[in-house]
């Protein structure tokens, strides 16, 4: 998974402005149509996105503009305005690079699952 700013948002900057939160409209996940098949998830769906850190719910978002294999969720919505109270820094390692000593939060491993 990667979370790159929303268009609207930069980062977590901006999500408090009603606007530009209208503007994105809820937290979404994008996601390969090859991807969402094999799992059962439609377009519009809510899913859990999760690993051994933790886990977020969002939309489903079916495009191919998101790699197979690789899901995109767009921004960090603040928690108390995501849908279930978490969001992508959920399922990031609080760890640090080994290389630099920088953050690791840009990408991770995670499955994602159809909520029922």
């Amino acid at each position: 998974m990667i979370s790159p700013p929303a268009r609207n948002f930069l980062n977590s900057s901006f999500v408090n402005v009603e606007s530009l939160r209208l503007t994105e409209g809820q937290p979404h996940l994008d996601i390969h149509p090859n991807d969402a098949k094999a799992r059962g998830i439609e377009d519009g769906m809510l899913v859990r996105i999760f690993n051994d850190c933790g886990s977020m719910q969002a939309n489903a978002r079916m495009t191919e503009r998101a790699r197979e294999g690789v899901v995109v969720g767009l921004s960090i919505w603040w928690k108390k305005l995501s849908l279930d109270g978490y969001n992508a820094n959920q399922v990031t390692s609080q760890a640090l690079t080994d290389l630099g000593g920088s953050a690791m939060f840009y990408d991770c491993l995670v499955e994602v699952e159809l909520v029922h």
